[in-house]
């Protein structure tokens, strides 16, 4: 595989005589990882999984013999799970972000029986399940905050190329959303802020647990 902004160019790489076959994606640990070194792919992927987790499960999770509290339980348990799996590792953008809200909604609706037909809005669907935002974001988030705080307080590869930089010129054209990028907008700090902060655990914690705090729903 050829990691490219672009078009990858073809390669020809030969083991033993026979030429290795150049892919466009794959999946690693559970990820899909393609040549644009996006997370788009691997998120549409994953709520492919999620809705169709779901739906084996629709005779309990929209069973109105089943309390709302146990099948909020099972649902976080059989269908959360393998959509939140590595998450972290995520670079989330604005389309990505309106996916998995929109993901999340389409559980709630069906949870509760309710039509798109009948015109119910988002914040009273929210409502009827007993919460005030969409939560699967949020936790995404929180889940990313955790993962660097972690790997800024301890040395690791993973550090070096997180924090690593490249000599030469940005290519021409808008700059990418980063995986840093994210951290900065979802703590609403400067990076030198988040950096420093980041290398005292209580102080992380406390910024992690804050998050969502005080935002309107949407």
């Amino acid at each position: 595989m050829v990691i490219s902004k672009t078009e990858p160019p073809k390669v020809n790489i030969k083991v033993k005589g026979k030429c290795i076959e150049q892919i466009e994606q794959f999946k690693y640990l559970g990820q899909l990882i393609t040549t644009d070194a996006r997370s788009d792919d691997e998120i549409k992927s994953r709520i492919t999984i999620t809705k169709s987790a779901f739906i084996k499960l629709s005779h309990i999770l929209t069973s109105k013999r089943v309390g709302l509290l146990t099948r909020f339980r099972v649902m976080k348990c059989f269908v959360w799970s393998p959509f939140l799996y590595a998450s972290e590792a995520w670079t989330l953008n604005k389309n990505t972000e309106k996916r998995i809200e929109a993901m999340e909604m389409w559980i709630y609706r069906r949870m509760q029986r309710i039509s798109w037909k009948e015109r119910v809005t988002n914040k009273k669907v929210l409502e009827s399940v007993g919460l005030q935002r969409p939560e699967v974001l949020l936790t995404i988030q929180r889940r990313k905050m955790k993962y660097y705080g972690h790997l800024r307080r301890h040395n690791s590869i993973q550090k070096r190329i997180l924090e690593g930089k490249i000599d030469g010129r940005r290519g021409r054209g808008r700059r990418r959303q980063t995986w840093l990028g994210n951290i900065q907008e979802t703590s609403q700090m400067k990076m030198c802020e988040v950096c420093e902060t980041a290398l005292e655990r209580r102080r992380w914690r406390t910024v992690t647990a804050h998050l969502g705090v005080g935002m309107a729903p949407s």
